[in-house]
């Protein structure tokens, strides 16, 4: 497989963080996809994108268990 982007040929599989922003919060969810070690592009398969879009959805719900990991702070 060659990156769309850059053409480079490494490409691996790798964990990475999506982020989802619920009001001024963010969660972040691991997933494992493959992705261009040259550029960084990601590719998500069918399955991936269909949990992502079930954890947004419980999310939105308040249907799941969040860990708090850290803050983040802003100077008025």
């Amino acid at each position: 497989m060659k990156c769309i982007i850059c053409h480079g040929e490494q490409i691996s599989q790798a964990e990475v963080f999506e982020e989802i922003p619920v009001g001024s919060d963010i969660v972040r969810v691991p997933v494992r996809v493959t992705v261009c070690e040259t550029c960084g592009e990601r590719y998500y398969d069918r399955a991936t994108m269909r949990h992502l879009e079930r954890v947004r959805e419980d999310v939105a719900r308040d249907r799941t268990q969040l860990q708090v990991i850290g803050k983040v702070l802003q100077v008025s």
